[in-house]
């Protein structure tokens, strides 16, 4: 009877249960929909590329979706207009994240920046960021670094061209990226002759990296279920031995600036800063945070950098007649004597509009770093519940026929003329956010932008571009990779030949 009286009383429960739920649906205006399957929700309409999946579903949905992953809500934005509602117009509404095993393990229990939760901590650490990091005079300060490390890859290219080998730009790109953020962020080169003691550890670091970014952008069953189920979630071991190895590199790193740091002199890098707070007994910073955001910083600093620049690459082979006119354009801004400088750059029309392109067609993240609502609130006369993963698709925006004329085709001259013209990718166009908007942007969108015109703007003017035994465009694979980056799924491969004197490139 006992048992009888148990079973009754629970089911009385779940039955209650179903009725609040139901009831609720009647009150609430959920934005529209597929129809779900129990305990999953949504998560059967998801294929290896979800960007790709969301975006044919807002064809059939809507800019503004609601979605359920197994016991998640979802929100999806997938137009300029729903993008700005979320990032801008109830930005304070959306401004924390989800739980996400990345932020758990990699992050050092969201200790970071990027996946930290909305509130003192992450208001803490971004204003350290914003303060001490990438103001536009440090960033200037560092332009010695990326004119160094430039010199170190173009003189690979040049011998690579020398020996007729076809050349992966994306181990150049690495090396490139790599050193110019360590160096600033904790004053040692990794890669080349100055790193050459400890390029070893780098690699295995870098591969750390990518194993990371690509295992946060699987489907990681622990983020959709109650927590007390997390323990059947096969990607937790793996997240558990990355971190593990992460953290004793990091460590390395920092048990190296303790021994030679002093608390009088001038911080020589950001490593210095965040132990001169550390050291002085600020209790808001301890050795867990400096590592969260070396974890943040150098993937952030690095990944997004080395796939735009892939990805312009892979499209100006594709389309010879716009890299023929881009170099047209820097022969006239540089001249055929020396390579290109920052101060170049305001003149450099064509090559921004190619930047702004790619950045439309092949976002360096396809979907936003997730949001969370804080609170209920209203979106376009919808009702968002407290909690629900927010999803903005850059991917499907950037290729929305309603908002781009021929959305497939790579064509840079539609930012030199008509509704394109003048647009930004700071996040003030919504048409157009390869960096986020709000509060939640990205915090090195300068420097990243610098770093990627630089590598770009050199790699065009310095070299002919060709595909290796004479192949054409069709050549190219330009499938997206899987992982939270938006990484080609197979590595670019080319021909470089110097098109410039050899004098012009002792003037990096």
């Amino acid at each position: 009877m006992e048992h009888f009286d148990l079973a009754l009383y629970l089911g009385l429960i779940l039955l209650a249960g179903a009725l609040w739920r139901q009831y609720r649906s009647f009150k609430v205006r959920l934005p529209p929909g597929p129809r779900g399957l129990p305990l999953i929700g949504h998560l059967h309409l998801l294929s290896t590329l979800p960007h790709r999946s969301l975006q044919k579903l807002s064809q059939a949905h809507g800019p503004l979706m609601h979605l359920r992953f197994g016991t998640v809500p979802v929100i999806v934005a997938s137009s300029p207009a729903m993008a700005k509602e979320v990032l801008k117009t109830h930005d304070l509404a959306f401004a924390s994240r989800p739980y996400l095993l990345v932020g758990e393990y990699a992050a050092y229990n969201f200790h970071n920046i990027g996946l930290a939760p909305y509130g003192d901590h992450w208001k803490m650490m971004r204003k350290l960021c914003s303060t001490e990091l990438f103001t536009a005079k440090r960033i200037d300060s560092f332009s010695w670094v990326r004119v160094e490390e430039l010199s170190g890859m173009v003189s690979g290219l040049l011998a690579k061209s020398a020996s007729k080998e076809v050349v992966q730009i994306k181990s150049f790109l690495t090396d490139f990226t790599f050193n110019v953020m360590t160096r600033i962020l904790m004053d040692r080169a990794f890669f080349g002759p100055a790193g050459a003691d400890s390029q070893g550890k780098a690699r295995e670091f870098r591969g750390i990296v990518e194993e990371i970014l690509q295992v946060a952008g699987s489907f990681n069953v622990s983020e959709y279920i109650p927590s007390a189920f997390k323990w059947i979630d096969w990607n937790i071991p793996r997240f558990k031995r990355l971190h593990a190895r992460q953290d004793r590199f990091l460590q390395e790193i920092i048990d190296e600036h303790k021994v030679g740091h002093d608390a009088l002199a001038k911080p020589r890098d950001f490593i210095d800063i965040l132990l001169s707070y550390f050291n002085h007994g600020d209790s808001r910073i301890d050795l867990d945070n400096i590592k969260a955001v070396l974890s943040d910083l150098l993937p952030g600093g690095t990944d997004t950098s080395i796939t735009t620049v892939e990805w312009i690459l892979a499209e100006l082979l594709r389309n010879p007649l716009a890299l023929k006119k881009a170099q047209d354009e820097l022969d006239a801004v540089v001249g055929k004597d020396r390579m290109v400088n920052e101060s170049d750059f305001p003149k450099l029309h064509y090559l921004h509009a190619i930047i702004k392109e790619t950045f439309r067609l092949h976002p360096p993240i396809a979907l936003l770093v997730p949001h969370m609502s804080r609170y209920e609130c209203k979106v376009a006369g919808y009702d968002v519940p407290k909690g629900a993963t927010t999803l903005v698709n850059v991917y499907a925006i950037g290729r929305d026929p309603t908002v781009w004329e021929d959305p497939t085709r790579f064509s840079p001259d539609r930012f030199l003329e008509g509704a394109g013209k003048g647009m930004d990718v700071r996040g003030q166009d919504f048409e157009l956010l390869p960096f986020g908007s709000g509060r939640r942007s990205c915090p090195g969108l300068q420097l990243g932008l610098k770093t990627v015109e630089l590598a770009l703007s050199n790699l065009v003017h310095g070299f002919d571009w060709s595909f290796p035994n004479g192949g054409g465009g069709k050549d190219a694979s330009m499938d997206e990779a899987f992982g939270l980056v938006n990484w080609m799924a197979t590595p670019l491969r080319a021909v470089v030949a110097p098109r410039l004197p050899p004098h012009a490139y002792e003037k990096v």
